[in-house]
């Protein structure tokens, strides 16, 4: 378990990395966070194209009370917002262009190294939408191209990442007016 001080050294490590990819991070209390089935409801009703298609979507993803049990076990949380101003965001080409989300898995990715090199063995990175390092995700019976990349989304698991970044003071619009805000989440 990480002390106050060390978690705050570590928060301070984590905002400079994300400040030089215009990145907002927020520390949120692991209690906060809700794991809810209508979250994960989401990704059925409507049906995501994800749904089933992908290993770190459901149906594929462990039952919502092993991730309320998992996450017990975490003393930080750290909300990352990365912003896209609407004039550079092609709202037609953006469900299909994923270079916006892949930035934001790059920096959870790189937070969650942070933390781990600190010794946090167990910290997890999420990124919202769900995993897009490949095209179409490996077939069943063969591993996973990127297993050390590859993420889950905070909605796959039931987590209200929206919720979440709203409660914190984080201004994300659905649909998005003056800009694109894509959340991560880090545990460690």
């Amino acid at each position: 378990m990480i002390d106050d001080k060390n978690a705050l050294s570590l928060f301070e490590e984590m905002r400079k990395v994300a400040t030089k990819e215009k990145a907002l991070v927020e520390v949120i209390n692991p209690s906060d966070i809700e794991v809810r089935e209508s979250v994960r409801l989401k990704c059925l009703i409507p049906l995501c194209e994800y749904y089933g298609v992908c290993r770190l979507c459901p149906p594929h993803l462990p039952p919502l009370s092993e991730i309320r049990a998992a996450l017990r076990f975490y003393h930080v949380g750290v909300l990352v917002a990365l912003k896209f101003p609407l004039s550079e965001v092609d709202l037609e080409k953006f469900h299909h262009d994923f270079s916006y989300e892949l930035k934001l898995l790059d920096l959870v990715h790189r937070l969650e190294n942070i933390a781990q090199s600190a010794g946090c063995r167990e910290a997890i990175g999420l990124v919202v939408g769900g995993c897009k390092l490949c095209p179409t995700c490996a077939p069943p019976d063969e591993p996973c191209l990127h297993p050390y990349k590859a993420r889950p989304s905070p909605e796959g698991l039931g987590i209200d990442i929206m919720g979440l970044a709203l409660k914190s003071g984080l201004i994300v619009q659905w649909p998005p007016k003056e800009s694109v805000v894509l959340i991560g989440l880090i545990l460690f």
